[in-house]
C-alpha cells in the first residue's frame, strides 16, 4: 500500500490482509446445536462425577 493510498483512506490503517483466505466456520445453527450438546454432555458428566465422589466420601 502506498502512502497516497493511506492518505486517501483518511490514514485509517485498519486494512484487511488481501492474501488471507476467509475461513468458513460452518453453519451457525449447527455450531450452536453442537455447542448445546457438548454443554449438556459436560453437565451430565459433572453430575456423575459428583455422585461418584459423594459415594466415595460416604465410605
Amino acid at each position: 500500500m502506498t502512502a497516497k493510498e493511506v492518505e486517501e483512506r483518511g490514514y485509517n490503517l485498519d486494512i484487511k490482509n488481501p492474501h488471507t483466505v476467509a475461513e468458513d466456520h460452518g453453519d451457525p445453527e449447527t455450531l450452536i446445536r453442537d455447542l448445546n450438546k457438548a454443554e449438556a454432555d459436560i453437565a451430565a458428566m459433572k453430575k456423575k462425577l459428583k455422585i461418584i465422589l459423594s459415594e466415595a466420601l460416604d465410605r
